[in-house]
């Protein structure tokens, strides 16, 4: 019997797609760079026309529902969707997303909360569950049972899960008011299972997925995915004991970073001993990226269990300076430089020398920043003051981010720039000669 290839047609618009995709992805990270830097402007000088509260919900919108949304479901297309699959549904998500994102950072820094920046954010909704269905879809189609399919399914899911949260927030503004303990458990339910659940498990799941296609055999206890899963729920008590303070929720958080910590450690070790054993000389940047990540993943499991002392508990929620230093250190750390290095081993993201140049300068940038930050926060909680020009550090070592994503952006879409560069801007002006 002869069995038909895939079409190559479809193929080529599948991975036409997938560049598209982390193209948007890493453009809205320059964008979310740029609304950075101007929050820590704030500190220094002024932003003539902007609030700082409108620049922080700009950002933090950009961040999640722009980069991070992208760049998650970027790394679960290409290791877990046949790329023969049509495009249509996942297109049209794409589409979507690329308009409502580009609202919000407009709407958002100029009005806050208003019409527009809702109406883009409920846009930004609609293709979630649009991405979500087809996936979901898709998975189920392909009849495949394996602990990255558990981790890829749930990451969506914990995904849909997640926006509950913000569908509760406007009845609960409306009903009961902004400053009612059931409003900010609403913004933390949305913040806890999207770090926690959706962009963790997204890496986790295409991190084994890679592993498994390069041969290595893993062997993972039968519990480890249970006892993560239970750690998730868990450790949302610490998030609801931040509004309403209760010895059960502290217990209930301590029982789950415990769980979060045994189950981590039965998941990374399999996963930095298969790691290790890769070779890869022209991608060894991209393997230190993904180790990087994981490393930075495995830090925030340690920190997370600090908060069974109770004094640490404390100050990990009334310290603004470490909440910033701990949900950078799992948006840039532990997701960025895991995907970074996952798409940049399946060449989805570019690995040349002007590529890699960028990453560093954007992991000094971040470095640099959480030393500050984390350093600053425990000379806050010591009673030691403020770091002499602290701003000013903050200030100009968040520079190394855009500059370095300008580089990356470069790197990935200079080759196809460059010719058009040529074509339009040199030829029409070269001299003719007779």
């Amino acid at each position: 019997m002869i069995t038909q290839g895939p079409d190559k047609a479809t193929v080529l618009k599948w991975n036409s797609m997938i560049t598209h995709w982390v193209g948007w992805a890493l453009f809205f990270f320059f964008i979310v760079s740029i609304l950075g830097i101007a929050l820590r402007y704030y500190f220094i000088g002024v932003v003539p026309g902007f609030g700082f509260n409108d620049l922080k919900h700009g950002h933090s919108h950009a961040a999640m529902l722009g980069w991070a949304f992208l760049a998650a479901s970027a790394v679960l297309m290409v290791f877990f969707i046949d790329k023969d699959r049509r495009t249509g549904i996942y297109r049209m998500s794409l589409i979507l997303n690329i308009v409502a994102v580009l609202g919000m950072s407009i709407s958002f820094p100029l009005e806050g909360y208003g019409l527009f920046s809702i109406s883009f954010s409920t846009l930004h909704l609609g293709a979630a569950y649009l991405f979500a269905f087809a996936f979901l879809r898709d998975l189920r189609r392909s009849g495949e049972r394996s602990l990255a399919l558990s981790f890829a399914r749930w990451s969506v899911i914990w995904m849909c899960i997640s926006t509950l949260g913000l569908w509760a927030i406007a009845p609960v503004s409306a009903t009961l008011g902004g400053l009612h303990p059931l409003y900010f458990m609403s913004i933390q339910w949305f913040l806890h299972f999207q770090l926690i659940g959706w962009f963790t498990f997204a890496v986790i799941a295409g991190l084994i997925r890679y592993l498994e296609l390069n041969g290595k055999e893993m062997i993972f206890k039968p519990y480890t995915f249970p006892v993560i899963q239970l750690s998730v729920i868990l450790t949302y008590a610490l998030s609801v004991n931040w509004s309403t303070p209760s010895s059960v929720l502290f217990y209930l958080n301590s029982v789950g970073v415990g769980l979060q910590l045994y189950g981590f450690y039965l998941l990374l070790s399999p996963l930095f001993t298969s790691l290790s054993s890769i070779r890869f000389p022209g991608q060894k940047w991209m393997i230190f990226f993904l180790k990087f990540g994981l490393a930075m993943l495995a830090l925030r499991v340690l920190i997370q269990f600090a908060v069974v002392v109770p004094a640490v508990a404390e100050i990990s929620y009334t310290l603004r300076m470490f909440v910033v230093a701990f949900i950078h250190l799992i948006m840039m750390g532990a997701f960025t430089f895991t995907v970074a290095g996952l798409l940049g081993l399946t060449e989805k993201l570019s690995c040349n020398r002007l590529a890699i140049t960028g990453w560093l300068l954007f992991l000094c940038g971040f470095i640099i920043t959480e030393i500050l930050m984390f350093g600053q926060g425990i000379m806050l909680w010591s009673g030691l003051g403020f770091i002499p020009s602290f701003h000013h550090y903050m200030f100009w070592s968040s520079i190394l981010f855009p500059v370095g994503l300008i580089a990356i952006l470069a790197a990935q879409f200079g080759p196809a720039i460059i010719p058009l560069w040529r074509k339009f801007i040199f030829k029409p002006f070269k001299l003719r000669t007779i």
